[in-house]
Parts: C-alpha cells; sequence; structure tokens
C-alpha cells in the first residue's frame, strides 16, 4: 500500500513538473582551455551521469568477478602443493622407516613447510639427517620445527636432547636438558633422559641423586632400581678411589647412608674399588675394620686378593676369630692360603689339614696333596690325592 502510494505521489510530481522541465531545459557549458568546450542541457548532462555512474557499477562487478577467479585459481594451487607436500611427507616418513635417510630427508625437508603437520616433518626430517651424521643440518631442521609451532617446544627439545644423547653429544644435551628444566621443572621426560645422559657424563653421584629424588616419576621396577642404584655406587666408588683412595674412605666413613655401610654387596663394591686402583693397604684397613666389627665369610675371599707387605695383621685376626666362628673350614682355608703368602708352608699344610677334616672339598685335597709333595712328604701326600679322587668318584 505504501509503495503504490509513493508511485503516485511520483506520477503526480512528474505531470507536474514534467512541461516546466521540457520549457526549460537548462544550459551547461564546460571550458577546458581556450579552444575545447562542450555544451548540453541540463537534462543530458543528468542523463549522462546517471549512465556514467551506471558504467562505472559494471566495470567494478566484472573487476570483481575478475579477482574473484583469481582467488580461486590461487586457492586450488595452493590446495594443489598442499596435497602434494602431505603425500610427500607421508612417502618420506615411509622411506625413513625403510632406511633411506638421504632420500627421506629430500622428502621430508621439501615437503615440512606446506605440509599438516610441519612440526613432525620436520623432526622426521632431522632424524633422517642425523642418521646421516649432518648434526648441523639436524638442529637447523629442528629449529624450524620449534619455530613453527611455539606450543610444541617442548616435544622439540625433547627429541633434540634424545638425539644428542645418541650422537653422544653430552654436553650439548646437558645444555638442552638445563633449559628444558627451567621452563617444564615436573616433566617426567626430562628426568629420563637425565637418567641416560649422567652415566654416560660419568656424573655417578647426580645419577644416583636424581633416581632417588625422581624415582617416582622413573618407570622402574624395585628390582631394577636395586639394580642401577648398586651399579651407580659400583662407578662411583671405582671413580673416588681412582683420584684418591682417600676419598673413597671418607665418602664410605661420612656420607654412605647407614643401610648401605650393612650391605653386602656395597662392601664388596668399595673392596673392589680399592684393588682395581691398586689401593691394597686401603683394602686391608677396610677388611680389618668390617670383620672385627661384623665377621662375613664371603669377605674372606677378599683377604687373598690383597697384595701387601705384612699379612701377620690379618692371620692374627683369623686366628683370634676361629674360638668364637662356627665355619672352621673358610677360616682354615684362609689362614693356608694367607700363610702361604708368608712363604710359611708347614703352617698352611696344618692349617689344610684342619680344614679338609671339617668340610671335604676338592680343592683343598688337591692343594695340600700337592704342598705335602713339595715338602718332601709324598706318603702323606698320595694319601690325600687318594681321598680327594675318592670324593671326585663318589660324586
Amino acid at each position: 500500500m505504501l509503495r503504490l502510494f509513493i508511485l503516485i505521489l511520483v506520477l503526480l510530481g512528474g505531470l507536474l513538473i514534467g512541461p516546466d522541465l521540457s520549457d526549460n531545459k537548462g544550459y551547461i557549458l564546460i571550458s577546458i582551455d581556450s579552444y575545447t568546450t562542450y555544451e548540453t542541457t541540463l537534462i543530458n548532462a543528468a542523463m549522462m551521469a546517471i549512465i556514467f555512474y551506471f558504467l562505472l557499477l559494471f566495470a567494478e562487478w566484472i573487476l570483481r568477478k575478475v579477482l574473484s577467479m583469481s582467488s580461486i585459481t590461487r586457492g586450488w594451487f595452493g590446495q594443489r602443493k598442499t596435497i602434494k607436500a602431505q603425500k610427500n611427507s607421508l612417502l618420506g616418513m615411509l622411506t625413513l622407516f625403510e632406511g633411506d635417510s638421504q632420500k627421506a630427508q629430500k622428502l621430508l625437508a621439501g615437503s615440512a613447510a606446506h605440509s599438516g603437520t610441519p612440526v613432525l616433518t620436520y623432526i622426521a626430517a632431522a632424524k633422517a639427517a642425523q642418521q646421516q651424521k649432518k648434526y648441523d643440518l639436524r638442529d637447523e631442521y629442528l629449529q624450524q620445527a620449534n619455530d613453527a609451532e611455539q606450543t610444541s617446544q617442548l616435544a622439540v627439545g625433547l627429541v633434540w636432547a634424545k638425539l644428542q644423547i645418541e650422537a653422544q653429544q653430552f654436553h650439548q644435551a646437558e645444555e638442552t636438558l638445563q633449559e628444558l628444566s627451567l621452563k617444564y621443572p615436573k616433566n617426567g621426560r626430562i628426568h629420563e633422559l637425565y637418567a641416560q645422559l649422567y652415566p654416560a657424563l660419568h656424573e655417578w653421584q647426580k645419577y644416583i641423586d636424581l633416581i632417588n629424588n625422581k624415582r617416582n616419576g622413573l618407570t622402574f621396577t624395585d628390582s631394577e632400581f636395586s639394580a642401577r642404584q648398586l651399579d651407580a655406587y659400583q662407578q662411583l666408588f671405582k671413580q673416588l678411589a681412582a683420584e684418591n683412595a682417600q676419598q673413597l674412605k671418607e665418602y664410605w666413613d661420612n656420607n654412605a647412608p647407614r643401610w648401605m655401610r650393612k650391605e653386602l654387596d656395597y662392601q664388596k663394591a668399595v673392596l673392589d674399588a680399592f684393588l682395581e686402583a691398586g689401593e691394597d693397604k686401603f683394602a686391608e684397613q677396610f677388611l680389618i675394620m668390617k670383620l672385627n666389627k661384623q665377621f662375613s665369610l664371603p669377605l674372606l675371599s677378599y683377604l687373598t686378593k690383597l697384595e701387601i707387605n705384612d699379612y701377620y695383621p690379618l692371620i692374627l685376626l683369623l686366628e683370634k676369630k676361629l674360638k668364637k666362628e662356627p665355619h672352621a673350614a673358610l677360616i682354615h682355608s684362609t689362614l693356608a692360603r694367607l700363610m702361604l703368602k708368608e712363604n710359611k708352608i708347614g703352617a698352611a699344610i696344618e692349617h689344610l689339614k684342619q680344614s679338609v677334616e671339617s668340610e671335604a672339598n676338592i680343592e683343598e685335597f688337591a692343594l695340600l696333596a700337592n704342598l705335602l709333595e713339595e715338602d718332601g712328604r709324598n706318603s702323606e701326600a698320595q694319601q690325600y690325592y687318594r681321598r680327594g679322587l675318592s670324593i671326585v668318584l663318589s660324586s
């Protein structure tokens, strides 16, 4: 209804104003310079302006269509490039798994920027470069992965540290892990990589502190933890003994936990470290202290490994223990070997006789018979040879 009313008003206006406009069309003169002028009526000028306006609208419409087609074309080419990059990325991954790291590197590096997962593709390219020992190129790819996605810095950093450890770039790996530790102190994977790194750096005390302080975050069973801890302390003891035997002694006296000082495996680790470092005198002192405090039969074997000038303190210790300890056979056997080191063959023979009487042992019979032969007591030697042989035949 409103539209009809407006149309009627327009028609009425046309009827009223139309005759006046037809009688008085107006006049427009456009002068560009002294010689060029344009003349027309006002109505013609208005019509030309309207036509020019619609021509501009048409030109704009044409331009929009052309530009729209251009963007569609660019989008098509971009989509095609992305699809190709994804295809090459997948092919590069498969090639890497097949073992052709050189071809995989080219495929992955070339497609990473346009693939759907640039971070993963750059990481795979870095692994391919690592297999070729191109460590600078590996670092370049990992940096690009780091720059491609800010939220992937932890993941890229962990891969970086792991690859550095595998390449035996231990100090670089330590720097990488230190940076990650500052940003992500609670990340368990960082601790696992430290657990791989510290033994490689021979940082045994740091390794021991790590596996004890972060035990809950490390995937060790109880038996694995015990084995790793024992091995770490064995390496630490050897390291201390090689530097200075006094350091190991002080560490054991002042820093070793009470439970450790009671454990036979750790006592043996200390003795092994002293002996490997050629510090037999320290080993002797350690043995005397332990055997006096708590007599342990498994430690007796270490007495005969010692290379010292005077075995008398050890002999005196064992002779005292003979009166108290029930395992006389092993003590007599050890005393016999210490007597041999002192070149006291007669005393060694007597201790071996008592040893075989307490506990029959083929090795002891053989050694006793051999010593008796050397001492010119052939009949006795033959007797013990026969007794030893009868044990072999009856077993």
